[in-house]
């Protein structure tokens, strides 16, 4: 189950939180939004966590690259030869 807790919460009760994280998923909030996210650790499981940090920037970014996209797709045709 996913809990959804502020940081002042984690700072209290980090033990407990630690006890429980095989059950429980969190999401930490910083003034009401979404900071962090604490999952269980498991020996292999750092492998997984470059693909969700490219998942995590492409999602930020999402707005921008879609502009970048718009703005080469409307230019027009280079005469350059490579």
């Amino acid at each position: 189950m996913v809990k959804i807790i502020p940081t002042t919460k984690v700072q209290q009760n980090i033990g407990g939180i630690s006890a429980t994280i095989g059950q429980d998923l969190y999401i930490v909030t910083n003034r009401g939004e979404g900071r962090i996210v604490m999952l269980p650790y498991f020996d292999g499981c750092d492998e997984h966590f470059n693909e969700y940090m490219e998942d995590y920037v492409m999602s930020k970014n999402k707005e921008v690259l879609k502009k970048r996209y718009q703005k080469s797709s409307d230019s027009k045709k280079s005469a350059l030869t490579v």
